[in-house]
């Protein structure tokens, strides 16, 4: 009963002051407004501020977020232009091969049809076979030369209307008639070959021993650089195609001939485009 009372004296004396201030004249209710906007100037600054800072907060965070988006968009333009800068490097490298070999094809005096490797080394184990994509159609037939630019790649075995496979010359199933330029010395070159492993499985994937020529007469000297060509003496490779330079010579154990490691010219690791001579 002593809270109910309590309540009911404060609410009459707040409708007595209310009354009061109504019925003050002008002057006195102006002091008594200045006096209440005094008491409540440092809560209405504290408020003014808070409601600043917030609106600060969030444009701070509406600036960040948009930020952070514009820096998302810029780090992908600069990925694809990174990404577009690539492709243009790989699309004038193959133009430069491209015109490397037509250059050669025009100026070659024997009939070249163009064709692109598709795959390698999937029938004698690696860097062994090429697979090209010309065939029948285009009127490539088995044991054909293929060659580059540079010289001798291998033959056409198996043939369809729209591929083709390559031996290649370091394969130990090739073998073609050959000669030292400079002095005729015939002899029989065939591929070096694979085996399962140790050192030589090394040795080929750096071609240090990617080829051999044998049976090359005691009679003439044979030195390291000495160009090796076809020598024509065979049904698929013309005469005087260039095949690779003598790496070494050494005397067979039975003191009969010769034999010579030969580098090929044509980098058979990164053959793109290759010629089948149509002859």
């Amino acid at each position: 009963m002593l809270a109910l009372r309590d309540k009911r004296i404060y609410f009459g004396v707040l409708v007595l002051l209310v009354l009061v201030l109504l019925n003050l004249p002008m002057r006195g209710a102006r002091s008594v407004r200045g006096a209440i906007r005094d008491i409540l100037q440092p809560l209405e600054t504290s408020l003014v501020a808070g409601v600043r800072r917030v609106s600060d907060w969030a444009s701070a965070a509406g600036r960040k977020n948009h930020l952070m988006q514009e820096n998302v968009r810029l780090e992908r333009e600069l990925a694809e232009r990174e990404f577009r800068i690539l492709e243009l490097e790989h699309i004038r490298r193959e133009n430069d091969a491209l015109r490397q070999q037509l250059g050669f094809a025009i100026l070659s005096p024997r009939p070249l049809l163009v064709a692109e490797v598709t795959a390698r080394g999937e029938l004698g184990g690696w860097w062994q076979t090429l697979r090209l994509n010309k065939g029948h159609r285009d009127g490539v037939l088995p044991d054909m030369a293929v060659i580059t630019a540079d010289g001798v790649v291998g033959r056409t075995m198996d043939v369809s209307s729209r591929s083709s496979e390559v031996l290649l010359i370091t394969d130990p199933n090739s073998k073609l008639s050959a000669k030292i330029e400079r002095n005729l010395a015939f002899g029989i070159m065939h591929g070096a070959g694979v085996r399962a492993s140790g050192k030589d499985q090394l040795e080929l994937l750096a071609l240090a021993r990617p080829a051999e020529m044998h049976y090359l007469p005691t009679t003439h000297e044979i030195s390291p650089g000495d160009q090796v060509h076809t020598s024509g003496l065979g049904p698929v490779f013309p005469e005087g195609l260039p095949i690779g330079e003598v790496v070494s010579v050494t005397m067979h154990e039975s003191g009969l001939y010769q034999q010579a490691e030969v580098q090929p010219f044509a980098d058979l690791r990164s053959l793109r485009y290759v010629f089948v001579v149509l002859e």
